[in-house]
């Protein structure tokens, strides 16, 4: 990517994530809820400070930048086996997924700034605009090499590397997506808890419809398959893509899959086979646990490992199936980087390949805090001696969480995701759906209408 581009993106998004920040009610720590933040809004007054831990005046600090409190974990085990460590690490929590980048970018011009950071915490959503500047160095030129990063999902690689190649930002979670059900309302509905049968009800989006008029008949409307179509969202965007949101020439263009996205959406909403809601929102969230008679209820959430062990309630404890969707995708994940001013890349590296690298250190990582890593052979550890992590959430019948995602991340496709993806993803090509589906636009006008707030959000990028 050329440096101007970058420039450019760079202060779109700070003009973006500053209007978000103006607008946001205040960020959430949780990452579950990551993705509402960035839609969400509030005054300027309400952008929160940063909270900080460890002195980062001491000659020694090496500072750590992110937007909740994930890192702690890895935190205490780093210092647990590097005990040098415990009071040079100094943690920045921003306050909030809407915050990050514009507080970040502010400092990346500014090395002599003592919160300048030495490592960045990346989402999916943003790693590739700085990966493809000249704001963080290489893994290589830190001393970790491809045999380090070997057992890493491969997709997770390709998110972390330029356009060269060159790997920048290593993940230490890996989060293929899934569909998550509840058993005992597809018993009752779908009249199956078997996961070979479910399989094939969700095995493409025409059988998926099929289902959901079933459901909705035989509720008179007290429940639903899907809770809204925003639900669906990720499994089109991350996983049925075939073309990106520009071309080489940076021409904004729309994916067939998407305009298939946009009238499933419409189906869905004209034919009242979901609630319509908006994923993170109370009303969605109060559908998890509805009973479907005195409370409506939904039966099948689009999910992923971190979603399914802290995102379902208790009412899906031992009462969840987890089944594959129409196209494998993937939703969320967070990589560790190194600045190009890094005060120690030593630590850098021991951080980095720790967390992102090293089996063991990674299979303390599942079990401290129940994340699925980004290492193929500590999963097949974990899957082999039915290691425990963090949570005690646990499947419907033999289901094995860990086991069934083992498979799931190797198919993973992110060769179409851009420095832009968190803003179109999230933001302006969602109000493009809703448009279309709720009829306030018809197709031609609504994909006319995105293609023009693209450009808005980043004039490099053109209309044709």
């Amino acid at each position: 990517m050329k440096k101007r581009k970058v420039l450019a993106m760079l202060l779109a998004f700070a003009m973006t994530f500053s209007l978000a920040a103006c607008g946001s009610s205040g960020g959430n720590d949780d990452q579950a809820n990551s993705d509402a933040n960035t839609e969400s809004g509030s005054d300027e007054d309400a952008i929160p400070d940063n909270e900080i831990t460890g002195d980062p005046s001491a000659k020694d600090a090496f500072v750590v930048w992110a937007w909740n409190t994930d890192f702690t974990t890895l935190q205490d085990l780093l210092v647990e086996k590097y005990p040098d460590l415990k009071d040079r690490l100094v943690f920045v929590n921003c306050g909030g997924s809407s915050y990050y980048q514009d507080k970040i970018d502010a400092l990346l011009d500014d090395p002599s700034n003592e919160l300048y950071p030495d490592m960045m915490l990346l989402e999916v959503g943003y790693v590739q605009k700085y990966v493809q500047s000249d704001y963080l160095m290489s893994l290589k030129d830190l001393g970790i090499t491809d045999a380090d990063t070997a057992d890493q999902f491969s997709y997770n690689i390709e998110l972390g590397s330029d356009k060269d190649g060159v790997q920048k930002a290593s993940f230490w979670q890996a989060t293929p997506g899934c569909i998550q059900i509840r058993a005992d309302l597809a018993e009752k509905y779908l009249g199956t808890t078997d996961q070979a049968e479910l399989e094939k009800t969700f095995s493409s989006w025409d059988s998926i419809l099929e289902a959901a008029r079933k459901v909705n008949d035989a509720s008179g409307g007290k429940v639903k398959l899907f809770s809204g179509y925003d639900d669906l969202k990720y499994i089109f965007l991350n996983g049925a893509r075939t073309v990106g949101w520009y071309d080489d020439n940076d021409v904004i263009q729309m994916d067939p899959a998407m305009e298939e996205y946009m009238e499933y959406s419409k189906t869905l909403y004209d034919e009242d086979l979901t609630f319509n809601t908006t994923m993170w929102g109370t009303d969605w969230a109060a559908l998890k646990d509805g009973d479907g008679e005195k409370s409506e209820a939904c039966i099948a959430f689009a999910g992923c490992p971190w979603y399914t062990y802290w995102s379902l309630t208790d009412t899906w404890d031992k009462n969840t199936i987890l089944v594959d969707a129409p196209v494998q995708f993937y939703w969320g994940g967070t990589g560790l980087a190194a600045t190009a001013k890094c005060a120690d890349t030593d630590v850098a590296a021991e951080i980095i390949k720790s967390c992102t690298c090293d089996k063991d250190f990674m299979t303390s990582i599942y079990e401290a805090n129940g994340d699925f890593v980004n290492n193929q052979k500590a999963i097949s550890d974990i899957v082999a001696n039915n290691l425990k992590g963090a949570s005690t959430f646990s499947l419907y019948g033999d289901q094995n969480i860990p086991e069934f995602f083992s498979t799931r991340g190797q198919n993973v496709d992110v060769s179409l995701v851009t420095a832009e993806d968190m803003t179109i993803n999230e933001t302006l090509f969602p109000a493009a759906v809703t448009a279309y589906a709720t009829g306030e636009s018809d197709m031609d006008t609504a994909i006319k209408d995105f293609k023009a707030a693209v450009h808005d959000t980043y004039s490099y990028l053109k209309v044709e």
